[in-house]
């Protein structure tokens, strides 16, 4: 356990991971009585599907955090994936969710601060993403007709955006 969370630390990995993949990784040794690398794939496999079967949530959080867990104890003790014949978890691609003009213009007059109105309009009116409008100073912003500059906000560019009406 200690090459575990020594590896762990070393990737750069944080403690919670840790916490998650040990606790994960231990269920299933308590479970058979013996460390996982002892044991037989069809034995996980037989464990993984219960996993799958108790689990009442579509994300499955805790069959993955006990794939991922196995995953990095194998590589911890050198051992290819394959040895446990380990299941890939697909990425669910979510496609972003795009408001329409009622939405924004709701939340734009529901809103009470001026402050919150801005940064709806600048995420919405400018295709600003989160970070970058979090990055933006009030200091740098430059006016100019129906447009504004805005300085360093995307790899310290100078970016221009238009003002448009919602």
């Amino acid at each position: 356990m200690q090459r575990f969370e020594r590896n762990i630390s070393i990737l750069g990995r944080s403690k919670r991971t840790f916490d998650h993949y040990s606790r994960h990784v231990a269920a299933l040794a308590l479970h058979f009585g013996k460390i996982p690398t002892e044991l037989d794939p069809e034995d996980i496999k037989d464990y993984l599907f219960e996993l799958q079967k108790r689990s009442k949530t579509p994300s499955q959080s805790y069959f993955k955090h006990t794939v991922y867990g196995l995953r990095f104890l194998l590589k911890t003790e050198g051992l290819p994936y394959s040895y446990l014949h380990l299941p890939t978890i697909p990425k669910v691609k979510k496609l972003p969710v795009i408001l329409s003009r009622e939405e924004i213009w709701r939340m734009l007059q529901t809103a009470e601060l001026l402050k919150h109105k801005l940064l709806i309009g600048l995420i919405y009116g400018c295709g600003l993403r989160y970070m970058e409008v979090r990055n933006i100073e009030l200091r740098i912003w430059i006016l100019t007709g129906k447009c504004f500059t805005l300085c360093r906000v995307k790899a310290g560019k100078t970016v221009m955006f238009p003002c448009r009406s919602i």
